[in-house]
C-alpha cells in the first residue's frame, strides 16, 4: 500500500515537470521540450481555419469580389455600348439572337486577350511564361457574366421552350470554344484571323462578300491595339471600355 502512494507520488511529481502552463509556457525551466507558442495558441489555429474557409468560400475576400465585379463591368461594356444594328446592315447578317451572340463573342474574346496579358510574365530577355492570377480570375468572371446574359435573354425569346432553351445554350457553348480557339490561332496571322472570323460570321459560304470579311479582321486588329494602350490600372474595379464602330474600318 505505502509502495504505491510512494509510486504515484513520484509519476505525479515527473509529471508536473513535464506539465505546459499555457498561461506562462516560460515559467517552468525543466521541462526539456521546446514551446512553440504559436502551435499552442488555439486561438491564432482557429483564426486562421477561418480565414482559409472565408477564402475558399470567397466571404469577406475583398479583392476577389472587387475582381469579380470588375469582369462583370467589363462584360457590360460590351451589350450596352456595342452598336449591333451597325454590325447587321454593315456586314449585311440577319437581326437575330444568332448574330447578336456572334458580335457580342467577338468583343468578349477580345476583352479576354486583353486581361490574360495582365498574367504573362517575361523571364530574361525573351522567354514569357503564363501565371494564373488575377487576369485569369477575371477572365472567368467575365464569362461567367456572358453566360448569364445569354441565358436571361433566351428566356425572353417568344415561345422559349426551356428544354430547347437549355441545348441552344449546351451549342452555344461548344461554338463558343472553338471560336476561341480560332480567334487565338490568328492573333499573329491575318489569314488565319480572317478565316476564323468567315468561319464564324458566315460559315464558310462562298457568297460573302471579302470585304465584309476584311473589315472584321481590320476592326480585330485595330480594337486589339486600343485595349493594349489601357494601363493596367485603369482595368481595375469599374473599367470604361468604349468600343470603336464597325463603320470606321
Amino acid at each position: 500500500m505505502n509502495r504505491s502512494r510512494i509510486l504515484t507520488r513520484i509519476l505525479w511529481r515527473a509529471r508536473a515537470f513535464n506539465k505546459i502552463d499555457y498561461a506562462r509556457p516560460c515559467s517552468i525551466t525543466l521541462c526539456t521540450k521546446s514551446i512553440i507558442i504559436r502551435e499552442q495558441c488555439t486561438v491564432t489555429l482557429k483564426d486562421s481555419y477561418i480565414k482559409k474557409f472565408m477564402k475558399a468560400v470567397g466571404w469577406m475576400d475583398q479583392e476577389r469580389t472587387r475582381l469579380k465585379l470588375t469582369g462583370y463591368f467589363l462584360y457590360e461594356c460590351v451589350p450596352d455600348r456595342v452598336a449591333y444594328t451597325e454590325w447587321f446592315e454593315e456586314l449585311e447578317l440577319p437581326d437575330t439572337f444568332a448574330s447578336w451572340f456572334t458580335v457580342t463573342e467577338l468583343h468578349v474574346w477580345m476583352l479576354l486577350v486583353r486581361y490574360m496579358a495582365e498574367d504573362v510574365a517575361s523571364i530574361g530577355t525573351e522567354k514569357k511564361k503564363y501565371v494564373k492570377g488575377d487576369g485569369h480570375f477575371v477572365r472567368n468572371c467575365i464569362i461567367e457574366a456572358l453566360w448569364a446574359d445569354v441565358g436571361n435573354r433566351i428566356k425572353l425569346l417568344e415561345g422559349a421552350n426551356p428544354a430547347i432553351a437549355r441545348k441552344q445554350v449546351t451549342e452555344l457553348s461548344e461554338q463558343f470554344q472553338a471560336s476561341l480557339v480560332g480567334y487565338d490561332e490568328g492573333l499573329n496571322d491575318d489569314k488565319v484571323l480572317a478565316a476564323a472570323a468567315w468561319r464564324r460570321f458566315y460559315s464558310l459560304s462562298e457568297n460573302v462578300k471579302a470585304e465584309h470579311v476584311a473589315k472584321i479582321v481590320h476592326f480585330i486588329r485595330h480594337q486589339i491595339s486600343v485595349l493594349d494602350k489601357i494601363p493596367s490600372e485603369d482595368l481595375r474595379w469599374k473599367p470604361q471600355i468604349n468600343w470603336l464602330s464597325i463603320c470606321d474600318h
